[in-house]
Parts: C-alpha cells; sequence; structure tokens
C-alpha cells in the first residue's frame, strides 16, 4: 500500500537559516504523523536514497532552504524541473539529477524557503523559524499542496 509520505530535511546546521529543512524534519520526529516519516538528511541526501520504497512510498517531500529573491521566510512548491534553476545552498549534487531514477515512481515535491541569512551562526531567522511552523502544520494536515508553486503561471487550476 503506497500512503507514506517521507520527508527528507536538507540543509547546514552552522549556517543560520540554511538549517530550516532539518529543523522542519526533527520537529516532525518529534511526534510524528502515522502517514509520515521524517529524515535529518543534512548535507547529504544522497544518502538517503535507500528509503524511497516505490511499493510504498506515495510522496517525497524534500524542505531546503533556497535564495529565490523573495522575501524572507516565503514558501513555493518546486518540480525537479524547476530545481536547477533555483540556489539551494548547500547540497553538492543537484537533487534532479540525483532523484531522476524515482520521477515516475513517487510524487516528489521540493519545497523551498527564502532565508533571511546563510551566515555562520546557528538558529533560525523569526521569518524563516515562522515559515517552518507553517510547513509542519501543512504537513500533518496533508495540505502541503496548498503552498503557492514557484511559477504559479505554468500550472493549470485543478
Amino acid at each position: 500500500m503506497r500512503n507514506n509520505t517521507l520527508i527528507w530535511g536538507l540543509g547546514n546546521e552552522l549556517l543560520g537559516d540554511d538549517a530550516a529543512g532539518v529543523v522542519l524534519a526533527r520537529k516532525i520526529q518529534q511526534d510524528p504523523p502515522p502517514f509520515c516519516t521524517a529524515y535529518e538528511c543534512g548535507l547529504t541526501p544522497e544518502n538517503f536514497l535507500k528509503t524511497i520504497d516505490p511499493q510504498t512510498t506515495k510522496t517525497l517531500l524534500v524542505v531546503d532552504a533556497a535564495d529565490l529573491g523573495a522575501e524572507p521566510g516565503s514558501t513555493f512548491l518546486l518540480s525537479l524541473d524547476e530545481e536547477e534553476s533555483v540556489n539551494f545552498s548547500s547540497h553538492g549534487l543537484p537533487l534532479g539529477l540525483m532523484l531522476e531514477p524515482y520521477r515516475n515512481l513517487v510524487e516528489i515535491v521540493l519545497i523551498a524557503i527564502q532565508p533571511y541569512s546563510l551566515a555562520l551562526g546557528q538558529g533560525l531567522s523569526e521569518p524563516v523559524a515562522e515559515a517552518v511552523d507553517m510547513i509542519e502544520k501543512k504537513i500533518r494536515q496533508k495540505a502541503w499542496h496548498t503552498i503557492p508553486w514557484l511559477h504559479q503561471e505554468k500550472r493549470s487550476p485543478k
């Protein structure tokens, strides 16, 4: 039965808001919903590829800070195709390339959070911490699709 949602939290905890994905994964892990498993992937999401099982995984949500040129704390959904045009700061291997073999097997959604600061230091800025809380609520409600797409004009209404 394919009803499991995986959450990969990406980021570097030493670079301020870049830790947003890791912080989100940790919050979900503290009280995981029955449909969801969260992983703190940090800087090495490629080490978590084995967690994707097309027999049981319906959706993979990848959460990371990304410079979108938006207001700090803004959140957007991206497709794998859009990932190449966005500056995800902390991981080397492009997600699109890494997740390509799974593209037609599971739904893959990237959730990008605009950072305020990526300077050396620990802790999230207020707007990014608020964005993480909002995303956590949406995940728990299975409502992540209500986060706007980065390029909404390319999407047809449902």
